[in-house]
């Protein structure tokens, strides 16, 4: 009886052990279980805090990035500033305070001694002014017509040309009227004689009437192009087709004499029979070749160490770029006006009229 009892003890004993063992080896997989998540919180936040780290340093880069830009950003605009403020003084006729007023007055001997073999004649319209001709100053830029008055800068463009088309021939017909027996004045034969005597001078015209380039009207290229004088803005005289009907790159384009205005007939290209043009550059085109020659001309004052200005005050494109060359290389430049307009570079005014002080100077 006692053996079975401790039999029974011993059974009993056996299976709380086992109870036990059991319930150890769940704790102990649990604290492993739980050791596992612990390792693997742990390695993400190892690489929580990388990635922040990599963050914070991508972060001080950045704002390295960002102070290097806003440095290098501010010394390129300084420079861009800089260059713009060169830019502007180099392409300015006019004083200003970066820009100090260098012209002065000499008398007609004292500027006699700068001319040169080398040099360029730019005649603007106030060449004419004393063979009676009007300069679009003196008409205050507006040209009267009827009971309106319309603004010389738009009427001298090819929109206006185009949209009203009678009244800008009307306008034209008034000038050429206006120059029609006008005769060139001491002005024009002293550049004709310096012409002829100094083969080399590079004679500009921007005047559209004809009398400067009437005194060398038998030496012409082409048909209303003249060998010795550069007609920039054409000439009184002729038209074209308003189409261009004949026109050939890198050859000069045809013109013809214009018909009587006063049949109030709009005139017709002889060729195509569209209408015509006059040959004149208006304000809104472009210099080309074909029309002016321009890249010859480009080409030839590059040698030339001496302009003399007569007449303009410098409002269109080329003529101020023309004379803007002349101040970057430090060239000798000549004003001959009434009231000079260029005031900067190697400058030297005769303040007068061209009539009186051409014959003189270029004796």
């Amino acid at each position: 009886m006692d053996q079975k009892l401790q039999e029974e003890e011993e059974e009993e004993l056996d299976e709380k052990q086992l109870l036990e063992k059991q319930r150890y080896q769940k704790i102990q997989k649990e604290i492993q279980e739980s050791q596992d998540r612990s390792n693997e919180t742990l390695q993400k936040m190892k690489l929580t805090f990388q990635t922040i780290n990599d963050v914070q340093e991508q972060a001080r880069s950045t704002v390295d990035n960002i102070d290097n830009f806003q440095k290098t950003f501010s010394i390129t605009m300084d420079q861009l500033l800089e260059n713009i403020g060169k830019s502007l003084i180099s392409n300015s006729i006019s004083s200003s305070e970066h820009n100090p007023k260098t012209a002065i007055e000499l008398t007609i001997n004292e500027a006699k001694q700068l001319i040169t073999k080398n040099t360029v004649i730019l005649c603007g319209s106030g060449l004419s002014k004393a063979s009676d001709i009007p300069t679009s100053k003196e008409q205050n830029g507006v040209w009267l017509y009827g009971d309106c008055n319309y603004q010389l800068s738009k009427l001298k463009t090819r929109d206006f040309l185009l949209d009203q088309t009678e009244i800008y021939w009307e306008w034209h017909k008034q000038f050429k009227q206006q120059t029609q027996d006008k005769i060139p004045n001491a002005g024009h034969i002293a550049i004709k004689n310096f012409k002829e005597k100094n083969k080399d001078a590079l004679i500009v015209n921007l005047s559209i009437d004809n009398l400067l380039v009437s005194l060398f009207e038998s030496e012409q290229i082409k048909y209303g192009y003249n060998k010795q004088v550069y007609e920039i803005n054409g000439n009184i005289k002729y038209m074209r087709c308003l189409y261009e009907c004949t026109f050939q790159e890198a050859e000069l384009m045809t013109v013809y004499d214009i018909p009587d205005l006063l049949q109030q007939e709009i005139p017709k290209c002889p060729i195509c029979g569209a209408k015509g043009r006059p040959h004149l550059l208006l304000l809104d085109e472009e210099i080309l070749d074909e029309n002016c020659r321009i890249t010859e001309i480009q080409e030839l004052y590059q040698r030339y160490d001496t302009i003399i200005v007569i007449g303009t005050t410098l409002q269109t494109h080329f003529a101020k770029t023309l004379v803007c060359e002349f101040i970057k290389k430090k060239a000798t430049i000549i004003e001959i006006n009434p009231e000079p307009v260029i005031e900067v570079g190697n400058t030297f005014w005769l303040i007068g009229k061209s009539e009186d002080i051409l014959p003189e100077l270029l004796d």
